[in-house]
């Protein structure tokens, strides 16, 4: 397992850390929410949808994580202003971290708005700053005084692993002109080859800059290879999707994105990170925590 060179920041976002070496703190599940097609939502323009329902959802993906001691973020995607602000409103009582996660500037900063409104700013995860984030964006967001960020290096122009990596400085200067404090890179996964670059991307960037990285490595299953399920089967075709999540894990990714609904991603991103943790221990890097995956899935009794 790695031992990144640079000093790792670890980043403590509503009672969840992200970051570190890989063994010191368990990779976080950022659990997506309110995404195009999610039965959930009734009006997007309107921003209306089902609360009830989706407290439920919330619920049952919560208790999931606490049995294999899998830290939780909800990723709530925004397509209108009123629906990301009604998001932001809606995630408050939960007490979790959250990405605002908005399609557009307006969208973004509508969301940014209500949660410094609410004074939960402090669990906020804006998503995100990149290289074609405009001045506007950067200025406005900045008068919030928000402190994390999502660093996006998606580089259309070079999109490699080194193109994602040349960028970064260029990304943490806008992200810091902002106003952000704590940054999170995210590698930006556009195809559905590109875990594996983006994968390379989150070691490079870590060993370089010491800070949390990590990646959206199965939607594009979904949206690229939905003829899988036809070709291998249910079970192939979930199976896919967790091998993708997990092995971003052994490139010591630190988060990672999955849709709230796909709960076996669960356990199986928990025991990767039990042997991640294990290894380390002889290289002489301890958790930080007393609950961790590797505490939580070796008790025999519930």
């Amino acid at each position: 397992m790695w031992v990144f060179e640079a000093k790792q920041h670890a980043y403590d976002i509503g009672g969840v850390m992200v970051g570190g070496q890989p063994g010191e703190f368990p990779t976080a599940l950022c659990a997506s929410i309110f995404y195009m097609g999610d039965k959930l939502i009734l009006d997007e323009m309107a921003g209306e949808f089902d609360k009830d329902k989706a407290y439920e959802v919330v619920q049952t993906m919560r208790d999931t994580c606490a049995k294999a001691g899998v830290p939780l973020i909800i990723d709530m995607i925004g397509g209108s202003t009123k629906a990301m602000a009604n998001y932001v409103e809606w995630i408050a009582p939960t007490g979790l971290p959250y990405f605002i996660d908005g399609t557009t500037p307006a969208v973004r900063m509508a969301g940014a708005r209500k949660a410094v409104e609410l004074g939960i700013g402090d669990r906020c995860l804006f998503n995100s700053i990149g290289p074609e984030t405009k001045q506007r964006e950067i200025d406005e967001v900045r008068e919030l005084g928000l402190k994390t960020c999502i660093v996006m290096t998606h580089n259309a122009k070079v999109p490699t692993f080194k193109g994602k990596f040349d960028i970064a400085d260029e990304c943490l200067e806008k992200a810091s002109e902002a106003g952000f404090t704590q940054f999170i890179f995210d590698t930006a996964v556009l195809d559905l080859v590109e875990p594996g670059p983006c994968s390379k991307t989150i070691w490079l960037l870590k060993d370089k800059y010491g800070y949390p990285a990590g990646c959206s490595p199965t939607h594009m299953v979904m949206d690229r290879w939905h003829f899988g399920s036809k070709k291998f089967g249910n079970l192939g075709y979930t199976c896919t999707k967790t091998s993708l999540a997990t092995s971003t894990i052994m490139m010591g990714a630190d988060f990672f994105m999955y849709g709230i609904k796909q709960l076996e991603i669960v356990p199986s991103m928990a025991m990767v990170d039990s042997v991640i943790a294990y290894t380390q221990r002889q290289q002489k890097i301890r958790s930080k925590l007393k609950v961790t995956p590797l505490s939580q899935l070796m008790k025999q009794e519930w």
